[in-house]
């Protein structure tokens, strides 16, 4: 009895295994279906799931909500919006929650301000559309007629761009006819495919660790959803680090992108990382993207176009780290930096937040930007006006026209002349001496190195530089071994505007005098004024620049000046011009103020003599 009651048990269990497995298989409508693979991926995933019956339905077409759904599940997207807006989307319906995510995180737009139409069937241009927000593509100026196929008259203006990157990427193509159809709806087999490739491998195992054998071998692109390590990898197509992170941490170590490396949530480590371009942009104002680079990365261009923190550290010799980064958005969407950056560009009314010893090298402001922090700047450019800077760049220029406010003062310069002149421009040395020249400069630049000719002079041995009175003594060792002659010197500014003037050595006639050689230089100087008055009370007549006139010939130069025995800078306090020797009223006051009497104004001549011209204080 005991024997018939195991048989007919076991056969019970038998009877409904097999129906189990008959079931299961009479439901998979996907064996053998040219989807099958793509289906089977992502439902390992969890992006696509099979209905109550177990079937895909690969054939049937799916509605917006649907592909809502599919793209939240793939790329991890959690956080909701409210679509009140939308009438058409009732709380009660099971896509309400999808449509939340996907109005939250910006992909999509509803069919007006008031209908989202969750139940209609996604066409092709609006799949393609969605695709393309989500790699961030490019604004452009692709119109329907651009296009090759032959219904785009038929493609609407909003899709003719993401229809363009999507067919250049192999994500969708045409029909054999020629056409495009894009208001043809998308069968859910067809969406499997689309999000296979476009997705490529989807690594989405928080604290896991990959590397190369977790990639696909028949994809390009990777899609990280989750914290995790991928290190020793090549990627063919596109690296998406995806907003749905929120901040959660992701590190790449030697992983090389040969497409796009795309940043769009995340606190990012890359260690020894290179690929063309990195693109951060977040559709959550506010919420900053973290990105450090570190190692042997080198990303030729960083495009920020949302709030974002970019650190450099620890970079070996020979690595670019973050070479060119381009900012884009607004006062809103800060971008901050740590570390030394080569070049940054602010495209729009940016603001720019440079930590404590934060370096950067070169600055192009192309807005009204808003520059803060404590950072160094080396040298900014501004080209556009309205921009304001709690930092002083070491060195700074405008475009013509052009100003900014610089700690809190404005500040305009005319950049249709050069900024930076040596004064005097042409020198006659009849025998190898000292020659001191004033660099008139229109803004904060420092001397690099100077040139004589093809000669680079050394510092304190050829050459002395004051950077508080702005002048520049040639010292005679610059001349040693020089045969005369006409000889360029030029002086190496930080602008990269760089000042010359002409010495003539040795026969002392420059080309202008082509009737005079070297013989009939006599060499004498004289004053035409004889003396002069000057007073430092504001309101009296005497209180204007003091003019020196003199006589003087072509091979003889004014080479100091002193006043009362101490020597002035030129440039600042004086300048020469022609024959005339001009010492500035502002200059002269804090040095005569509380004085009377007669102080003497003398000019050390290059040949050896000195004009002494007093000077009355009333």
């Amino acid at each position: 009895m005991m024997m018939k009651k195991i048989a007919r048990s076991l056969l019970t269990i038998l009877l409904v295994c097999s129906c189990a497995v008959t079931a299961a298989f009479a439901a998979d409508d996907i064996t053998g279906h040219w989807s099958e693979p793509y289906f089977r991926s992502l439902s390992a995933h969890g992006v696509i799931n099979a209905n109550g019956k177990g079937e895909f339905t690969p054939t049937a077409e799916i509605s917006r909500a649907e592909f809502m759904r599919y793209i939240n599940r793939a790329f991890g997207f959690t956080e909701q919006a409210d679509v009140s807006q939308y009438k058409d989307v009732d709380s009660d319906q099971w896509y309400y929650e999808s449509v939340r995510i996907a109005v939250k995180y910006g992909y999509i737009s509803g069919l007006s301000s008031t209908q989202m139409g969750p139940d209609k069937a996604i066409t092709r241009e609006q799949a393609m559309t969605i695709l393309g927000r989500l790699c961030k593509v490019d604004a452009g100026t692709v119109t329907p007629s651009q296009l090759s196929f032959s219904d785009k008259s038929k493609i609407a203006t909003w899709s003719a761009l993401y229809i363009k990157w999507a067919v250049d990427n192999g994500y969708v193509s045409g029909y054999t006819d020629g056409t495009f159809q894009p208001q043809r709806s998308v069968t859910r087999a067809e969406a499997a495919k689309i999000l296979y490739y476009f997705t490529g491998t989807i690594l989405d195992q928080a604290g896991a660790t990959y590397n190369s054998s977790s990639l696909n071998s028949d994809t390009k692109n990777v899609t990280i959803t989750s914290a995790c390590t991928l290190s020793g990898v090549t990627i063919p197509g596109n690296l998406y680090i995806s907003e749905g992170l929120n901040q959660s941490a992701v590190t790449l170590s030697d992983v090389t992108v040969k497409g796009r490396l795309i940043a769009a949530g995340g606190t990012v480590q890359l260690n020894n990382v290179t690929a063309p371009e990195l693109y951060i942009s977040s559709p959550f104002t506010g919420r900053e993207v973290k990105v450090t680079s570190a190692g042997t990365t080198n990303i030729d261009q960083v495009t920020v176009m949302t709030t974002a923190g970019l650190t450099q550290t620890s970079l070996q010799a020979g690595a670019s780290g973050l070479k060119q980064i381009n900012v884009y958005g607004d006062k809103n969407m800060p971008l901050t930096l740590n570390g030394r950056f080569g070049k940054v560009t602010l495209q729009d009314a940016n603001r720019l937040s440079l930590s404590a010893g934060a370096f950067v090298e070169s600055l192009t402001v192309k807005g009204a930007a808003t520059i803060e922090g404590t950072g160094t700047i080396q040298n900014a450019v501004f080209q556009a006006n309205g921009a304001v800077s709690a930092i002083e760049p070491q060195t700074y220029s405008f475009n013509k026209g052009m100003s900014a406010t610089i700690q809190g003062t404005s500040v305009s310069v005319d950049r249709s002349q050069p900024n930076h002149t040596l004064t005097p421009a042409t020198v006659n040395l009849p025998y190898a001496g000292d020659v001191v020249l004033a660099i008139v400069s229109e803004d904060n630049a420092t001397v690099r190195s100077v040139m004589l000719g093809d000669r680079v002079l050394q510092a304190g041995y050829q050459y002395d530089y004051d950077p508080v009175t702005g002048s520049i003594r040639i010292l005679s060792n610059a001349f040693s071994g020089l045969s005369s002659g006409t000889y360029t010197l030029q002086v190496i500014m930080s602008t990269g505007i760089n000042p010359t003037a002409t010495i003539y050595l040795g026969s002392g006639s420059s080309s202008s005098n082509s009737g005079s050689s070297s013989s009939s230089n006599s060499g004498l100087a004289s004053l035409a004024t004889q003396a002069v008055t000057f007073s430092a009370t504001a309101g009296n007549a005497a209180n204007q620049n003091v003019t020196i006139n003199i006589n003087i010939d072509s091979s003889v130069v004014v080479q100091a000046v002193l006043l009362d025995g101490s020597q002035l800078a030129m440039g600042t306090q004086y300048i020469i011009s022609g024959n005339q020797v001009v010492l500035y009223r502002t200059a002269l006051e804090p040095l005569v103020f509380g004085r009377t009497g007669t102080m003497n104004i003398v000019l050390v001549l290059s040949n050896g003599n000195q004009l002494t011209v007093p000077m009355t204080l009333v």
